[in-house]
């Protein structure tokens, strides 16, 4: 039976502790997830770099973007987890709003995402002298390609410690994951989604030309892809309480889960990239590493031209300094040869007016 392969890990023989009670965050646990998310991140960041070489875009304003991008990211991904999923915490505790660490979600990931990318984009790089803003479709693809390896890491963290546990199954369900501390069998919704994601990121990876692609496609391919994916996932999520599994369901608007409500935005999205947008212009107006390199080597010329000129002005100054110096020794020489002249001239007159003397005195005598 195929449940056989997938039984219910417990994750707490790994979880330790590392502080019991800190202020405003409570206790400091290291779980699996933690590391595998931090992982996520670095791997992503570095497909990131790739994409970024092979389309030519700036590297250094590049790993600011990325920075600027997490940084959003991260913060919004918590912010809607809060507010849409669980908004009873902000009843019990208004500090969890600042507690980023403390609930994330993926589609509040990517919205967070285009918030720091649209800041970053068009409102930093815009007062940035000699940059302006940048074109978002390239900066989007970017992003996606690192996301996919990223997200398998993400997802592999959910899994392992079962933080999306969908709807109890019978016990030979395709993919149930069981038994959960509950004695039941569910779908593990992370595990699901992290089979869906490895499928993704190795069709892009392998398969396609993405580095072909025009901009705005591999973001176009990814949001009609996962967008369907996810609202089906969602709609096997648990929607009641269970002791060890679920403490409180996710929250639903008009029947729907956020990530749902989200989704439908980004299957339009998706299909309008795919189908209609059509590539301009103005997508590859973006600020090019390799004019980048060609400007600092410039101005690296520059300079260095500018300090040989001075020292070379430097090096001409001090020759006419010793020039100067030359010709005022070679004056001083000759004064002293003059005054040297002169002396003798008036030791030759006082030694003739000596003689005249003495002769005088012996014709007189």
């Amino acid at each position: 039976m195929l449940e056989a392969l997938i039984p219910y890990f417990d994750n707490k023989a790994l979880e330790y502790t590392l502080v019991e009670d800190l202020p405003l965050i409570g206790p400091l646990k290291l779980q699996l997830f933690g590391p595998l998310v931090a992982i996520g991140v670095i791997v992503g960041w570095y497909r990131c770099l790739r994409y970024a070489k092979t389309k030519d875009l700036d590297e250094y304003l590049f790993r600011d973007y990325l920075f600027w991008l997490l940084v959003a990211a991260f913060t919004i991904s918590h912010w809607v987890s809060v507010i849409f999923y669980f908004p009873h915490q902000i009843e019990e505790d208004p500090l969890v709003l600042i507690q980023i660490w403390n609930g994330l979600s993926s589609v509040g990931g990517f919205f967070g995402a285009f918030v720091g990318m649209m800041l970053y984009l068009r409102w930093y790089c815009g007062r940035i002298p000699h940059v302006g803003k940048q074109p978002v479709m390239v900066y989007a693809d970017a992003t996606i390609f690192g996301l996919l390896a990223g997200w398998c890491f993400g997802r592999m963290g959910c899994s392992v410690v079962h933080d999306h546990p969908g709807k109890i199954v019978p016990e030979g369900t395709f993919l149930a994951v069981g038994p959960w501390p509950d004695g039941t069998w569910r779908y593990d919704l992370g595990l699901v989604e992290l089979m869906f994601a490895l499928s993704l990121m190795a069709f892009v990876y392998f398969i396609t030309k993405w580095d072909k692609w025009p901009p705005g496609r591999l973001v176009g391919l990814v949001a009609t892809a996962y967008a369907p994916f996810r609202f089906y996932l969602d709609s096997l999520r648990a929607d009641e309480a269970a002791r060890q599994v679920i403490s409180t369901p996710d929250a639903r608007y008009a029947g729907l889960t956020p990530a749902q409500w989200f989704t439908i935005a980004f299957l339009l999205a998706g299909l309008w990239l795919l189908f209609v947008r059509k590539p301009k212009e103005s997508d590859f107006a973006y600020a090019k590493d390799s004019e980048r390199r060609k400007r600092e080597e410039a101005e690296a010329k520059k300079l260095a031209d500018e300090v040989e000129a001075e020292a070379k002005a430097n090096d001409d100054a001090d020759e006419d300094d010793e020039d100067e110096d030359d010709e005022a020794k070679a004056d001083e020489a000759k004064a002293k040869a003059n005054d040297a002249d002169e002396d003798d001239e008036a030791e030759a007159d006082v030694e003739a007016k000596r003689d005249d003397d003495a002769k005088a005195a012996s014709d007189e005598a």
